[in-house]
């Protein structure tokens, strides 16, 4: 039902800074160009199936475009997570060498990649500013993670940024990140499996029914040349 209303469509609008009357342009061009196509069809081959179809090809060429929007935030959503553990791993890494968290945030940007460089960027910039919470610039960044264990260690990083740096948690937050890291290892090499399961799952059906098809021919060709 939420796919059906779009319902979420306002955070994929804000997310990826949408123009709404681009997207609508072009949702509309989609429908009406995969609609004539099935139009062409329909016209050549007098096939009433295609007809009745068409009312279904119009919603589905207007929906493609959220589809993709839909498609596009849940891979963005799985490589934030997966590189949130690699990101702790170089801020535990230089905290001993920069003394304080504001510093190990700064020194983690050179060694990071797209999209969460920009993110932790955006977070320095606000502990640097005098009119925004510290905790909220943390909160942020747990936000767009996205995940529980995001929002847990983040605040055990603003209590080091606000507290000072107690060796003992340090050694906690250590073995959150290590069982985090483990955890996403885990989660990916699940997710790579059900990727080759999709890709596989349709090349065997297409294989059985090859299998079947020509069964099928064969017999039927066997059994014209029966004598009846």
């Amino acid at each position: 039902m939420k796919f059906l209303i779009e319902k979420d469509m306002h955070i994929y609008e804000e997310y990826f800074r949408l123009d709404r009357r681009k997207f609508m342009i072009r949702r509309f061009v989609i429908a009406i160009l995969l609609l004539s196509l099935f139009v062409a069809m329909y016209l050549i081959s007098k096939n009433n199936l295609i007809l009745y179809s068409l009312p279904v090809v119009a919603v589905l060429g207007y929906k493609l475009p959220y589809i993709d929007l839909v498609r596009k935030k849940r891979r963005d959503d799985i490589i934030k997570q997966f590189m949130f553990p690699t990101f702790l791993r170089y801020f535990i890494s230089l905290l001993d060498t920069q003394g304080n968290v504001y510093q190990t945030l700064r020194a983690t940007v050179p060694y990071l990649s797209e999209p969460i460089k920009t993110e932790v960027i955006k977070m320095v910039v606000k502990l640097e500013q005098q009119n925004v919470n510290n905790r909220d610039a943390f909160m942020d960044f747990a936000e767009y993670i996205g995940s529980s264990e995001a929002h847990m260690i983040m605040g055990m990083i603003y209590e080091f940024n606000e507290e000072g740096i107690n060796k003992e948690e340090v050694k906690e937050l250590e073995n959150t990140i290590k069982e985090l890291q483990e955890n996403k290892t885990n989660e990916l090499i699940e997710h790579k499996i059900n990727s080759l399961d999709k890709h596989a799952n349709p090349i065997m059906v297409y294989g059985l029914a090859y299998t079947f098809a020509f069964t099928i021919i064969t017999l039927i060709s066997y059994l014209s040349d029966l004598p009846i």
